[in-house]
């Protein structure tokens, strides 16, 4: 049954992305949600880790609806499907196995690596990858003018509802907020390599 549930989900995320084309963003993807509602959002962010990362971030901002009442615990469960990651200096870096970093830190505004380190269940070895990837694509990690364009409700969600659900995450004050700026979270990713360096 298990196996049937899975090749279900596997068939239809591998149709959605493959039909991707004649149109984009909400006006695509919104006719799935019925179907993707039967699936765990942390599972289907898993398989889509095959995927490049700007359509799996496309994917996301398109579904509000599966992760906006998501809770701090349900974002640690989806980086758990996502884990183990691949070396953060190979050639699967165009992959999505760090989407949850790229969400949370640039849409959210909310601390990702943060809460990926306090989690003890992640190895050092975990630790230091997340942290690597982080600081080799931490340029992208903030949001530009064109960014924000897409991000009126029609192409992709509302900015609104990412800020409500934004607050919502860190009402729970376990989760911090992502204040830095480029130089700023330069030296807090260097900072933590030192430690899981030693």
């Amino acid at each position: 049954m298990i196996d049937n549930i899975q090749k279900d989900m596997t068939d239809l995320l591998n149709y959605i992305y493959d039909n991707e084309g004649d149109c984009y963003g909400i006006d695509y993807f919104s006719q799935f949600l019925n179907d993707l509602k039967k699936y765990d959002f942390a599972e289907i962010l898993a398989y889509q880790a095959k995927f490049s990362v700007n359509y799996g971030l496309s994917f996301i901002l398109s579904t509000p609806s599966l992760w906006m009442n998501m809770s701090e615990l349900d974002w640690v469960q989806v980086m758990s499907a996502l884990n183990p990651r691949p070396n953060p200096f190979s050639r699967e870096i165009e992959d999505a196995s760090y989407i949850d970093l790229h969400f949370l830190c640039k849409y959210l505004r909310v601390n990702a690596i943060e809460m990926f380190l306090q989690q003890k269940q992640f190895s050092n070895e975990d630790k230091k990858k997340f942290l690597q990837y982080a600081k080799k694509i931490s340029d992208i990690l903030f949001m530009e003018d064109l960014d924000l364009e897409d991000l009126e409700g029609n192409y992709f969600v509302h900015k609104d509802i990412l800020e409500k659900t934004r607050l919502m995450l860190l009402s729970t004050q376990k989760v911090s907020d992502f204040k830095y700026n480029r130089d700023e979270l330069q030296k807090y990713l260097e900072e933590q390599l030192k430690i899981f360096n030693t």
